[in-house]
């Protein structure tokens, strides 16, 4: 991942090289609950395509997808926007699923999902927090970590898929 550059007071912009550590990031920035993030997938100018994706209206919480439409040999300028246009609309869909799924959580529940996407299993989860195994897989059941494992998967194989030159 680049560094973070600063593009006014309240904007930032890194350029990801892969589709999961965007996810990453995006999970990351969307957990804190400050952030509007946009995604930009370009072949030529990822910074300005994500820049242009984010609303002046944008609100914490919400995620925007811009994708350079790719023209290649058999596919035409508007069937290549419409591929386009679809596929940013896949990625913030699956990124608003993950966002309900994280507001939704309690303490207990980010506490739970934090130790575990660490690398803990739900064992050593449970001991650090001193509770028994039973009580952390009620947690995790209740703060939804089977659904955000699920669409964490699907916001990287749909960003993966919009950008042909990614590795995953």
């Amino acid at each position: 991942m680049g560094e973070f550059e600063f593009l006014g007071v309240e904007d930032i912009c890194a350029e990801v090289d892969t589709a999961t550590a965007v996810c990453e990031v995006a999970m990351a920035l969307l957990a804190d609950g400050s952030w509007a993030i946009s995604i930009g997938v370009s072949g030529n100018d990822a910074k300005n395509t994500a820049t242009s994706g984010l609303k002046a209206s944008a609100r914490p919480g919400q995620v925007y997808a811009s994708i350079e439409p790719t023209v290649s040999s058999g596919v035409g300028v508007k069937a290549a926007k419409d591929k386009a246009k679809k596929d940013s609309a896949n990625i913030v869909a699956a990124f608003s699923l993950l966002s309900f799924v994280l507001g939704k959580r309690t303490s207990e529940g980010r506490e739970a999902t934090s130790l575990v996407r660490s690398g803990l299993n739900q064992n050593e989860a449970a001991e650090e927090l001193g509770i028994s195994k039973q009580a952390m897989s009620q947690r995790l059941q209740a703060a939804g970590w089977a659904a955000e494992g699920a669409g964490w998967q699907l916001a990287v194989n749909l960003i993966a898929a919009a950008n042909p030159d990614s590795d995953i």
